[in-house]
């Protein structure tokens, strides 16, 4: 059984991601840190559209908890053909106000951890000829100035250069790597003060986030990569 993983699978995007894939036939381990239950319900829709799913504990807000979680997922499903890294943290403050700790939590959970995940299960994605996708956010690659949520943006744009060199890397092995950038999603906690500024007038939903990942991992596309697609409906031009 070659699986996907979809980090932060049990809630919100992540679990629009994990049901969009289920109806596309992948197999999906749904990866939760603590929503036991609600990874359970989402690992149900799975099997209820007709895949093989099952959910899988992590912490990764430590590389000692990140690597553990990797031992576990590498005992447990040693066929891992794509990984999904949609975990990420969110935090309102500007450089200065941001406290040191908060950097480093944002920089462990948005950046290292998919940077060790994506090391840790290469060698089985290379093998399943798989791919890699990240959630980014909207902006990522124009390199703005930012004192709203600066510690969040900065570490997704690591993210984004990340998804740049690995793909560059990982090219001859027909290993693609991408990303994906919401803007205003309609669970955004931002949506209230941004609605007004929406060239579309709406938030994006969740299934179009989810549709667009859906799309790079699918073997049809398989001359994307090192890609950003933004999905924002014209928010940031």
């Amino acid at each position: 059984m070659a699986w996907t993983l979809v980090t932060g699978g049990a809630k919100r995007l992540g679990a629009e991601i994990c049901r969009t894939l289920a109806k596309e036939g992948y197999p999906i381990l749904v990866h939760y840190r603590s929503s036991k239950d609600e990874a359970d319900t989402v690992v149900k829709d799975c099997c209820r559209l007709g895949v093989q799913a099952e959910a899988i504990q992590g912490d990764f807000s430590s590389p000692k908890a990140t690597g553990e979680f990797i031992q576990e997922a590498n005992s447990r499903y040693p066929d891992i053909q794509n990984l999904v890294n949609n975990v990420g943290n969110f935090f309102v403050k500007s450089a200065l106000e941001t406290p040191e700790e908060v950097w480093l939590e944002l920089f462990q959970t948005n950046f290292h951890a998919p940077r060790t995940l994506s090391q840790a299960f290469v060698s089985s994605i290379v093998e399943h000829q798989g791919s890699i996708v990240s959630i980014g956010t909207v902006g990522v690659g124009a390199i703005k100035a930012d004192t709203k949520c600066p510690a969040y943006t900065i570490s997704k744009t690591a993210l984004l250069l990340l998804t740049k060199s690995l793909a560059r890397e990982l090219a001859g092995s027909r290993v693609r790597v991408n990303m994906v950038s919401p803007g205003e999603l309609e669970n955004s906690m931002t949506l209230s003060e941004n609605l007004s500024k929406l060239p579309m007038g709406r938030a994006g939903t969740l299934e179009e986030v989810a549709r667009v990942v859906a799309y790079l991992l699918d073997k049809k596309s398989e001359y994307i990569t090192g890609q950003n697609i933004e999905v924002s409906g014209g928010f940031g031009l």
